[in-house]
């Protein structure tokens, strides 16, 4: 049976949860509807099962409250009944429910989206490890971890083809054994339209946005902008946000934390900013980067993570490779140079629209996975 214009997404988070899965999800789903796509998504949640059919979608979430089988079993379930029927499957997350499901349906009718190594994130929100991506790739894992690591490549190697939204990750996943002939690299997009300078007024100097773990590096950007007294607004939320509320107290600095933004509000409060900082030690594309260059800001990022397929250093932006020294110099650059900073947002602009519009890349990822 032919599915032209049907398509299913797994993914592990979903609106009003918060993160890069959920935002593909949520922007992939509404693209679909404009183009007149049925679009199903598979996803969890923390409150009840929902099951819910519109007329150019259909939205079923699993329930995390319950015990881990029975998640695990009606996830499963939700996903073979689309794999039965030969409807395409775009994972971008849930990998290891994806996995089982194409196994029990001898289906390998599926494509995977991997927006970052789900093994060393796993280890690093449990304690597990402090080192960074690359470190861990070489690292002796408990046998927990192994375990989660041959699943992960398991699901990579049996689907299709695997999307990667930098050429750091095709490296990372090439390593976990998946042919380089079936990876694609498709960028992560922005909306052109709907992240665009709106207003020449500003309320603060930085803007941050991403979850507040470890090695997003925030603390690093309070203690910069308070040594340089710029003001700073972090949005997002996680377990590291009250030790950077009371470092924020400590340091004098002026930081507003604006906590989670939805889509719709988000280009406002960027546009609300000048600069753009992401400090992570590990992006694939990191979607608030872009949307930041798009909307007009300023970009900082780190080298030797996916954020040097987006900034061109010393070109359309800085990349920072020598930690903290280097994020306060191009913080000071940023402050006192405002003739690149001018011409540094404008070539930004029209890299964005060459590389990650929205339309065209979703438009590749709809033809690779249908097609």
């Amino acid at each position: 049976m032919s599915h032209k214009n049907e398509l299913a997404i797994v993914t592990g988070i979903f609106p009003p949860d918060s993160g890069g899965p959920a935002k593909f999800a949520e922007s992939f789903l509404a693209w679909g509807a404009y183009n007149s796509h049925f679009i199903s998504v598979i996803s969890l949640t923390n409150g009840h099962e929902v099951k819910k059919r519109a007329e150019d979608s259909y939205l079923h979430l699993v329930s995390r409250n319950q015990t881990f089988i029975s998640r695990f079993t009606k996830s499963v379930l939700a996903i073979s009944k689309f794999m039965r029927a030969n409807i395409p499957v775009l994972s971008n997350g849930m990998f290891f429910e994806v996995l089982f499901a194409s196994l029990v349906t001898r289906n390998r009718n599926y494509v995977c989206k991997v927006p970052g190594d789900i093994v060393w994130e796993r280890a690093r929100n449990s304690g597990r490890t402090s080192m960074n991506i690359d470190e861990f790739q070489d690292c002796n894992l408990s046998l927990w971890l192994r375990l989660l690591r041959y699943l992960f490549s398991w699901s990579l190697r049996r689907a299709e083809c695997v999307i990667v939204p930098s050429t750091h990750l095709k490296s990372l996943v090439e390593k976990w054994g998946i042919p380089p002939q079936n990876i694609s690299l498709i960028y992560n997009s922005v909306d052109l339209k709907k992240f665009a300078p709106q207003s020449e007024k500003k309320n603060y100097d930085v803007i941050t946005v991403c979850r507040l773990v470890p090695w997003k590096g925030v603390d690093e950007v309070i203690r910069a902008c308070a040594e340089l007294s710029l003001s700073l607004a972090v949005v997002g939320e996680g377990p590291e946000r009250t030790r950077l509320e009371e470092l924020s107290v400590q340091l004098g600095a002026k930081t507003s934390f604006l906590g989670e933004v939805s889509q719709d509000r988000l280009p406002k409060i960027l546009d609300q900013a000048s600069c753009f900082v992401l400090n992570s030690n590990f992006e694939a594309t990191s979607y608030a980067l872009i949307e930041a260059r798009s909307v007009g800001l300023f970009s900082i990022a780190n080298a030797n993570t996916g954020s040097e397929e987006v900034v061109l250093d010393h070109r359309d932006g800085i990349l920072c490779r020598k930690g903290y020294r280097d994020l306060l110099n191009a913080l000071k650059r940023f402050r006192d140079d405002k003739a690149f900073v001018k011409s540094a947002v404008k070539a930004a602009q029209s890299r964005t629209r060459e590389l990650f519009d929205m339309e065209k890349n979703f438009q590749t990822i709809w033809d690779l996975v249908v097609g």
